[in-house]
């Protein structure tokens, strides 16, 4: 019995991936018009972005010397020091924290809260680096030492990006405030406790 395909269907095939293959591959340039337009659309959100922090700011006298404003367009604010090293890719992380939205026809309309969610430290768990939460919250975390309370700011292509999700509408531009309460490194156990509100 054979059950080869026959040389001639094997020939062209061939012949049709290798004339494909400039096409196929060309498709694949990083420089295409899409790709451009993409990028251009994402530095626009940006801008506005930071615009409406900004725009939050100048309501609530916050001064260019109160926060600290990432690469990313993240803005941290801070409200008190912890203490201890940074916090670290792995660690195992309590945050206290309650989200609201900055633009000022919703400003300060809480969004989520750890407050009141039947856990004895009224926090949320997070392992760091581990895309558990979004991209903002992942670098914001970074930033922190035990102990720290701070305001994040967080631009919407680090929260939850043009589509949203559950109640939170698309391009949303977020403030939490945090607590980070303690945190423990790989592999070791967390001991939980109850933290007083900020």
């Amino acid at each position: 019995m054979k059950t080869m395909f026959p040389r001639s269907i094997v020939t062209r095939l061939a012949v049709w991936l290798l004339l494909a293959a400039p096409l196929l591959l060309a498709s694949c340039n990083t420089d295409s018009d899409a790709v451009k337009a993409a990028k251009a659309h994402e530095e626009e959100f940006r801008k506005v972005d930071d615009a409406l922090i900004q725009a939050y700011f100048t309501r609530h006298n916050i001064s260019s010397s109160n926060y600290q404003r990432t690469e990313s367009g993240l803005y941290l604010v801070k409200i008190k020091d912890g203490s201890g090293e940074l916090i670290k890719p792995g660690n195992k992380v309590q945050v206290k924290y309650i989200g609201s939205y900055i633009r000022e026809a919703y400003e300060d309309q809480i969004f989520d809260k750890s407050y009141g969610n039947r856990t004895l430290c009224e926090c949320t768990e997070v392992v760091v680096g581990q895309g558990q939460v979004i991209r903002g919250w992942e670098e914001a975390l970074k930033l922190m030492r035990p102990g720290d309370q701070k305001q994040v700011f967080i631009p919407s292509y680090l929260a939850y990006g043009q589509y949203g999700s559950n109640s939170i509408p698309g391009m949303s531009r977020c403030s939490s405030i945090w607590k980070s309460s303690r945190f423990s490194k790989p592999g070791a156990c967390t001991a939980s406790g109850f933290f007083p509100r900020a």
